[in-house]
């Protein structure tokens, strides 16, 4: 991992389009941007903000996202996410994260990712799988 400094940030302009809406997230009835969609929106920005000072074979991965969704965005409307990184220690990087629509700021917050290498992360996963197979075939 090349140096990571505080100020970097990462960009991201979706429309919200009705897939995007609440209401596909059995909240039947509220076809406004839904919360789910804007913390992905929110750890995209914030991979873009890194992703040029990772080395091959890395990546990050998400740990922890907080916030405020404080407004609603209507379908059709624009929203503009930003991720600026605040903080980089080791392989931890802090960010804080906004989202504002053609109106007004919606959404606030911070969010954590960790630099991992790719290979070894995903053996862990598989090695899990593993053992979770294992386990199920010993408790049938």
């Amino acid at each position: 991992m090349r140096s990571i400094g505080a100020g970097q940030e990462g960009r991201l302009e979706e429309v919200v389009r009705p897939e995007h809406g609440a209401d596909r997230f059995q909240n039947a009835g509220v076809t406004v941007l839904a919360t789910p969609v804007l913390c992905h929106w929110f750890e995209s920005a914030a991979v873009r903000a890194i992703a040029e000072q990772l080395e091959p074979g890395e990546a990050s991965v998400g740990t922890r996202l907080s916030i405020e969704h404080l407004k609603a965005t209507p379908v059709g409307m624009q929203v503009r996410v930003t991720a600026r990184v605040v903080g980089a220690g080791g392989r931890r990087v802090t960010f804080e994260v906004s989202a504002v629509d053609d109106v007004e700021l919606v959404a606030r917050g911070t969010h954590e990712r960790f630099v991992v290498g790719l290979d070894r992360f995903l053996a862990e996963v598989q090695s899990k799988r593993a053992a979770d197979v294992k386990r199920g075939s010993d408790v049938r």
